[in-house]
């Protein structure tokens, strides 16, 4: 029997929006306790500084999603492969400005923050802020397999890899906390997740999308 993809994604949203609550209140307070408010505040410090690049995108996701979905009603496959390409490249190159442009900042903190953190603080922002930095980078390509995924209507698959990297992520990060590496193997950890969801989503693009 076909899977109705608006019904089955849209129940699995309200499933996804309640496990992810579920994870938060039995999550975070665990990983204050063994990050510490000190660390955790100079971890959302630096992601709150990071987050700004993520403009960089300028909406290029909705883009591709229109011209595709237009090719797509007309089976121009050539013009689908080339706009596959276009935007695969576009994103690319956008990640790479957001390297360069995170690197400045990285190897700037102490103008960013100023007296604000300690020496200890600073040198521990640098790494956690270049982690992130490439985090967001690779994310910038996957924009295009995500998109693409929408744009088909595979809502079901989408959500499910959500409710995946929800119920996964305090799995992969507890043990690093408990062992003792702080902030930089949390967002270490949280990076490894990441792009492996990101190859689930090519993979599924590559191979199941055609």
């Amino acid at each position: 029997m076909k899977v109705n993809q608006l019904k089955a994604g849209a129940a699995l949203s309200y499933i996804s929006m309640g496990l992810g609550y579920l994870v938060s209140i039995i999550y975070t307070p665990i990983m204050l306790r063994l990050l510490g408010q000190s660390e955790y505040g100079l971890y959302n410090l630096v992601a709150s500084v990071v987050a700004y690049l993520g403009v960089l995108n300028f909406g290029f996701g909705s883009a591709y999603m229109r011209y595709y979905s237009r090719y797509k009603v007309q089976d121009d496959r050539e013009k689908i492969a080339t706009l596959n390409g276009m935007f695969l490249i576009i994103f690319s190159v956008i990640g790479l400005i957001a390297v360069i442009a995170g690197t400045v900042l990285a190897m700037n903190t102490e103008v960013i923050f100023g007296s604000e953190l300690t020496s200890t603080e600073l040198s521990r922002a640098k790494i956690l802020m270049m982690i992130l930095v490439i985090n967001l980078a690779i994310s910038f390509p996957n924009i295009v397999f995500t998109s693409h995924i929408t744009a088909n209507e595979k809502f079901v698959f989408q959500k499910l890899v959500q409710m995946i990297k929800t119920v996964a992520n305090p799995f992969v990060v507890l043990p690093v906390l408990l062992m003792g590496y702080g902030s930089v193997g949390m967002v270490v950890m949280t990076t490894i997740l990441n792009i492996t969801i990101e190859i689930i989503n090519a993979i599924y693009c590559i191979k199941t999308l055609k």
